[in-house]
């Protein structure tokens, strides 16, 4: 089974960003689970989103203590506490302008990509979340770029946010493309 967790803040899109790493897993396949828990429902605030994904039903049910890997949209949260039940060989990918040797205080194998400046150059929004999306997808290489922008599609449309499909997918190829594994 793959445990994927996500963190960021109120407003990044991080639970939208769950939920369609969990529809391109199940278009490619997997059984899935997405949810999200939060404190303060406001923008600005602390903010988990969890992906389960596996080829056979998944029983296990709660929160992700023990993530393979970890998705951290806001460089400004505690490492520490965003690494926290990674296993040493789990994967940390941060959105950030900052080289992933800055991150050597934890163990486990760090990517770092500026999402954020993607979508403002893509999209027109410091929105990071299909962004990273992008760069998810090719380090995890479980699930094809194409078949993640499907989901961005499928998932933004019955958002509302129909008109936003080109650019976010835009956003989705930047990120795969940039991404150095």
């Amino acid at each position: 089974m793959y445990k994927i967790r996500f963190h960021g803040r109120g407003g990044q899109g991080i639970k939208l960003a769950a939920h369609i790493l969990a529809r391109a897993a199940f278009l490619s396949g997997y059984q899935v689970q997405s949810f999200a828990v939060y404190g303060a429902e406001r923008r600005g605030a602390p903010l988990t989103s969890f992906v389960r994904m596996d080829r056979k039903e998944i029983l296990e049910r709660g929160y992700i203590f023990d993530p393979g890997f970890v998705v951290c949209i806001d460089d400004t949260l505690e490492l520490e506490e965003v690494v926290r039940g990674l296993s040493e060989d789990g994967k940390v990918l941060i959105n950030t302008n900052k080289y992933p040797g800055r991150f050597s205080s934890t163990k486990q194998k760090v990517y770092t990509i500026d999402a954020t400046k993607v979508a403002l150059d893509t999209i027109g929004l410091p929105i990071p979340n299909t962004a990273i999306l992008g760069a998810f997808a090719k380090i995890f290489g479980k699930i094809p770029p194409e078949t993640l922008e499907k989901a961005v599609k499928k998932e933004l449309e019955e958002e509302g946010k129909g008109e936003l499909v080109e650019k976010n997918n835009r956003a989705v190829k930047v990120c795969y493309s940039k991404m150095r594994l």
